[in-house]
């Protein structure tokens, strides 16, 4: 599943401005123009972005790997924060690490408009059993 742009963006992805521009079982890249409602108090971008934006990239890659008729959710999220951004543009990329059964681990690196690694993270996602 490749597109130019794709319609992945739920609520807290529209409001963050994320927007999904590759995706498949290989990799998922997303985008995000760094703005003013995205800073903390001190004028950088607020941890809590890199969370967010960690977690939609690797649980849509999540999804796409189990099969989109399957639901995921994340078990944890590990998110390292490297370098403060106060402008800019963010470009997300996530890889799958690991698959054992209903488990799925997925990791992304986040990077500044100067290809500066600026966070990185894990995320362990489960994948639900339908009810019967």
């Amino acid at each position: 599943m490749t597109a130019e742009r794709i319609d992945y963006a739920g609520p807290l992805d529209q409001t963050l401005g994320l927007v999904v521009t590759e995706a498949s079982e290989r990799e998922v890249v997303a985008e995000l123009e760094v703005t003013d409602k995205l800073m903390q108090a001190y004028g950088i971008v607020h941890g809590g972005v890199y969370c967010a934006i960690t977690e939609t990239v690797c649980s849509m890659g999540a999804a796409i790997t189990v099969g989109l008729d399957s639901q995921v959710v994340g078990i944890s999220n590990h998110t390292r924060f490297i370098r403060a951004v106060r402008a800019g543009r963010l470009v997300a990329r996530a890889h799958p690490v690991d698959r054992v059964g209903d488990h799925v681990t997925w990791q992304s690196t986040i990077t500044d408009d100067k290809d500066r690694v600026v966070a990185e993270g894990t995320v362990n996602l489960l994948r639900l059993t339908p009810p019967a």
